[in-house]
């Protein structure tokens, strides 16, 4: 519990940038920013959502976006990190939404969800409790998945399209969109 505690004081006193930087290599970086954009994530996903199974499905896309945006997030290149996820995460839901069908009326006032987001101070029992949250689902990703499904998340996670994964794992496009929607099955399980 203390090795938490401290984990959750240094990794707090880090920017964005520098948990980015770290999180390729360290699980514990890469949680906290997890912790820190998820309010983001449920956030744009109601605004983008017609239904609660669909803000579901965009809360997921958001996960995978931002997990994306973790791996690929390039320091040299002098951007905020806040505004590469958001940006990420907001194409990935249009995407899904422009697919399932027409995108309803966004929200017109979007900057005011942002300072929303950012304004409010974590206690340390929400801290905790987030990590907690996430350290369990890593597990669960972990775990629960088939090394197919492993492997195929993995790649489209660190920024593959399903055409890349499909020729590198050496299956068809159709076992690699099978696989994503298995974990994706998984992980809306184990949400719930």
């Amino acid at each position: 519990m203390e090795e938490l505690l401290d984990n959750v004081n240094v990794y707090g006193g880090m920017n964005d940038e520098e948990l980015a930087e770290r999180a390729a290599c360290d699980k514990l970086a890469c949680e906290a920013l997890i912790l820190r954009f998820t309010k983001l994530i449920f956030i744009k996903a109601a605004v983008y959502s017609a239904s609660e199974s669909d803000r579901d499905d965009l809360c997921q896309e958001g996960l995978m976006a931002l997990l994306k945006a973790i791996m690929s997030f390039d320091t040299s290149r002098n951007a905020k990190f806040a505004t590469f996820a958001e940006v990420c995460i907001v194409n990935r839901m249009r995407s899904v939404r422009s697919r399932q069908s027409k995108v309803p009326a966004v929200c017109e006032d979007i900057d005011d969800l942002n300072d929303e987001v950012f304004s409010e101070s974590e206690t340390p029992e929400s801290i905790y409790m987030n990590k907690e949250f996430f350290s369990e689902l890593w597990h669960a990703v972990d775990s629960e998945l088939s090394a197919t499904e492993r492997q195929v998340f993995d790649s489209v996670i660190r920024g593959a399209s399903y055409k890349e994964t499909a020729e590198r794992l050496g299956i068809s496009e159709k076992s690699v969109d099978n696989a994503m929607q298995r974990a994706r099955r998984k992980i809306r399980l184990y949400l719930k």
